[in-house]
C-alpha cells in the first residue's frame, strides 16, 4: 500500500458521495487463528440527512437500531475521522463525540450512537471476533468501562482502516488471515496513542534519562531512588512517569536489563555461574540463580545447558 497522510485520506473521504461495506464469511482457518474481521466499511453521512446512509446495504441488526439501541454479538472499533455527535454505552449517558475519537463496541453490551443532524460524520468501523479478542477483554486490555479513546486524527490508525477496506474489496488468498492481524495492529496503535497523548515531552526525557543511568550501572547495580536523584524527581514521580512510559516499575524495568545481561554473560563458557553473579554483583549465586529462574522459567546452568549444552553447575 501507498504511504498516506491524515489529509490524504481525510480528503479522500470528503470527495466520496457513497459508502461502503462488507459483511464476510468466515473461514476455518481464520478461526483458528483465533481473531478475524466480521465486517468492515466506512460511511460518509452529510448534514441534513437520516442516519445510517444506505441501510438497505447493511443486516437489519446492525443497521436498523443503530441511533435507538443495538446489542452486537462481535467486537467492534468506529472510528470517527470528521464531524461529531454522541454516544450511549453500558453507562447510558450521552458523550459527545468528534473527528478523532474511536468507540470500541463489545458483545452483548447496548449502545448507540449518532451523528448530529447539523454537522454530520465520516467513519470508519471494522467488526471483530475470535478466543483471542475475547481474552483480550478478559484481561482488561479492553474493557467497556472505557468505550471512548480520544486518539486524534492519527495516521497510523486510518492507514490500519485503509488497508482493511483494501483487502475487503480485493478479498486475496488469506486475506481473513491478514485482517486477523491488522486488527490485532489497530488495537496496539490505539493503546500505543494513548500511552503517547499522557506522556509529555519533559517526561519522556526523563524517562530516556533513567533508562541511560541503569545502562551505566547494569553490572554494578544502583538503587531506584539513586536513579531518581540524579535526575532530580522524586522517587514516587518516577515511578508514575516510568510506569506510564514503559508498562513497568523502574525496578522491574532494571531488573530486565539485569536479566538480559546475565544472559550474555551465560554465553562465554570460560565464565562459571559464580563469576557471572559476582560480576553482576548480586550477593551471592544462589540468590542470583533463584531470581534468574523465577524471571526465566529455567536457572542460570539449565538456561545455558539448554542453549550451549555446558554442563557447568557452579
Amino acid at each position: 500500500m501507498n504511504i498516506i497522510t491524515v489529509y490524504d485520506i481525510f480528503f479522500f473521504m470528503i470527495k466520496q458521495v457513497h459508502s461502503f461495506s462488507r459483511y464476510l464469511p468466515v473461514n476455518r482457518e481464520a478461526e483458528r487463528w483465533e481473531i478475524y474481521c466480521n465486517d468492515a466499511g466506512y460511511a460518509q453521512s452529510l448534514a441534513g440527512t437520516p442516519y445510517p446512509p444506505l441501510p438497505e446495504n447493511h443486516p437489519r441488526d446492525y443497521a436498523a437500531t443503530v441511533s435507538t439501541g443495538r446489542i452486537l454479538m462481535e467486537f467492534q472499533a468506529v472510528y470517527i475521522s470528521a464531524g461529531r455527535g454522541w454516544f450511549e454505552g453500558a453507562d447510558k449517558i450521552r458523550h459527545r463525540i468528534s473527528a478523532g475519537d474511536l468507540i470500541l463496541l463489545f458483545p452483548g453490551i447496548r449502545h448507540a450512537y449518532s451523528p448530529d443532524i447539523e454537522t454530520g460524520w465520516h467513519e470508519y468501523w471494522i467488526g471483530f471476533a475470535g478466543n483471542h479478542a475475547l481474552r483480550l477483554y478478559e484481561n482488561g486490555l479492553i474493557t467497556p468501562d472505557n468505550p471512548i479513546h480520544h486518539i486524534g486524527l492519527n495516521q497510523d490508525v486510518m492507514a490500519d482502516f485503509e488497508q482493511v477496506i483494501q483487502l475487503c474489496r480485493q478479498q486475496p488468498p488469506g486475506f481473513q488471515v491478514l485482517l486477523g492481524a491488522l486488527v490485532l495492529q489497530l488495537l496496539a496503535h490505539i493503546h500505543a496513542s494513548e500511552i503517547q497523548s499522557k506522556t509529555t515531552h519533559e517526561d519522556s526525557e526523563y524517562v530516556e534519562t533513567a533508562r541511560s543511568i541503569m545502562m551505566l550501572h547494569i553490572e554494578d547495580s544502583i538503587e531506584v531512588e539513586d536513579v531518581a536523584a540524579e535526575i532530580g524527581m522524586s522517587y514516587p514521580g518516577l515511578l508514575e512517569v516510568f510506569r506510564d512510559y514503559t508498562g513497568l516499575t523502574p525496578y522491574q524495568y532494571f531488573l530486565q536489563l539485569r536479566i538480559h545481561r546475565a544472559k550474555e554473560l551465560l554465553r562465554n563458557l570460560s565464565l562459571s555461574i559464580k563469576e557471572i553473579a559476582s560480576r553482576m554483583n548480586f550477593d551471592n549465586q544462589y540468590y542470583f540463580s533463584r531470581l534468574f529462574k523465577k524471571k526465566t522459567g529455567l536457572s542460570p546452568s539449565e538456561w545455558r545447558r539448554t542453549r550451549y549444552g555446558d554442563e557447568d553447575e557452579t
